[in-house]
């Protein structure tokens, strides 16, 4: 197979990503390892969308999640966008964004690989020949012009030879994983103020005593769905490195254990949940960091909070330094700054304090946002690849704030029209056309 611009990956960036090169006048060809689109805004069911929110007359993301949200307003799965965007989070049904995502790629022309599974690289000085996928029919060959990778891991980056970090730089800890998970059934008419707070006051004891490892004690909220029974609930942790799959394959059975401890609770404990059910457990873990490519320019903690803008901006963020603990701890640890409360030792509370930033500076400016450089899109060295999403250049602090989906999907905007934008050109990935960059992110709805 064979296509000018090839995606490897069909989450939130990588959705984008083949939405954009395609809008921007390229073959395109979407790679992905499932038989559907959305990543963990379908695998991991996480809700609501964050990050487009800057305030209630504009967005700070538009483009292709303007488009997806419009399309699956129509199918009954959301808001419709003019109010959606002045929602600080948007809610979906994760069900109908698998079917929205796809229809809007189709009429863009984007042509799909389901069910294939990156596997390796043939490069040359900087420059990808071809990639090669496992699948049902066994390895296969993908010839492109330019690569994008968005499988949120930099798989393709990593191994095809390009730098990448993973983690904080003195022990190397990523964020904690963790999962979504869906009870339907629920009489929400039930869950009154005085129900929400004895249910908390319990959940929070049994936190105390470590009986449940919960980071959050409340009691769901419309994430993943909208539909009126159902509650999705983010609330679980698990420490470790998700590039190693013996350590992905704990974290999804504890995962699950956990999720079925907090749903009998629910059902033993809450009146409203007594006829409940689970109606969806996670596809993959809720991963928030591993690999970042080592870009151009690597963003940081000083570009977050200040709101920084550069002159090779290709998308704006407005999310802020949200680093959930490395060790997944959940008593009295639920982010990773300098007052952190956590009764057990900590190396970084001990010996590299002043690495954590304060949790009264986590934020950009107020109505304001920071940007995202193409430089933070390429790789050093790489001529033809371009990465989307979460594992963009960015240290470990600044990654907790461009993670995020709607992030991702501008991340992704970007990455699809830059590798358009340089076929047009005809020029390398070192060498990208920022203006028309720019210019093409405009013409497709997008904002920079």
């Amino acid at each position: 197979m064979k296509a000018d611009v090839v995606v490897i990956g069909a989450g939130p960036g990588g959705m984008a990503a083949a939405w954009a090169a395609a809008k921007t006048g390229a073959e395109t060809l979407l790679v992905e390892r499932y038989g559907f689109c959305g990543g963990m805004a379908t695998t991991g069911i996480i809700g609501s969308i964050l990050g487009h929110y800057l305030n209630e007359k504009e967005p700070a993301v538009a483009g292709f999640l303007k488009v997806l949200v419009e399309k699956m307003a129509v199918l009954g799965g959301c808001e419709k966008w003019e109010n959606a965007f002045k929602k600080y989070g948007i809610s979906f049904d994760s069900e109908i964004l698998k079917y929205a995502a796809e229809q809007v790629l189709l009429e863009a022309g984007v042509k799909f690989l389901y069910h294939s599974y990156f596997l390796s690289a043939n490069v040359n000085s900087g420059m990808i020949n071809h990639i090669e996928v496992v699948n049902k029919s066994g390895k296969m060959k993908i010839e492109g012009k330019f690569f994008i990778d968005a499988t949120g891991d930099a798989d393709v980056a990593y191994f095809s030879g390009f730098e990448c970090t993973k983690g904080r730089p003195q022990d190397g800890r990523t964020e904690s994983m963790g999962c979504i998970f869906k009870i339907a059934g629920i009489d929400e008419d039930r869950l009154t103020d005085d129900v929400v707070k004895q249910a908390k006051e319990k959940l929070l004891k049994l936190r105390s005593t470590g009986q449940l490892k919960i980071f959050n004690e409340g009691l769901g909220g419309k994430g993943s769905t909208i539909r009126k029974g159902e509650r999705s609930f983010n609330m679980t942790r698990f420490a470790g490195d998700a590039t190693d799959p013996i350590t992905l394959t704990q974290a999804e059975i504890s995962l699950r254990q956990e999720t079925f401890k907090i749903y009998n609770f629910f059902k033993e404990n809450v009146p409203g949940f007594e006829n409940s059910y689970i109606s969806a457990f996670h596809i993959n873990a809720g991963i928030r960091e591993t690999r970042q490519i080592k870009g151009l320019y690597t963003l940081t903690e000083q570009d977050v909070i200040e709101g920084r803008k550069t002159d090779d901006s290709i998308a704006r963020c407005t999310y802020w330094i949200d680093i959930h603990c490395p060790f997944g701890r959940t008593i009295n640890a639920h982010l990773c700054y300098k007052e952190c409360q956590t009764p057990d030792y900590c190396i970084m509370l001990d010996k590299y304090k002043d690495y954590l930033p304060s949790k009264d500076k986590l934020h950009p400016p107020a109505n304001d946002w920071f940007s995202i450089p193409a430089r933070c899109l390429i790789p050093e060295k790489a001529k033809n690849l371009f990465v989307a999403g979460r594992c963009i250049s960015a240290d470990h602090k600044a990654m907790g704030a461009t993670r995020v989906m709607a992030t991702c999907m501008a991340t992704g905007d970007a990455a699809g029209t830059m590798a358009a934008s340089c076929i047009e050109e005809k020029c390398d990935a070192q060498s990208v056309p920022v203006k028309k960059v720019q210019q093409n992110i405009i013409h497709i709805g997008g904002l920079y």
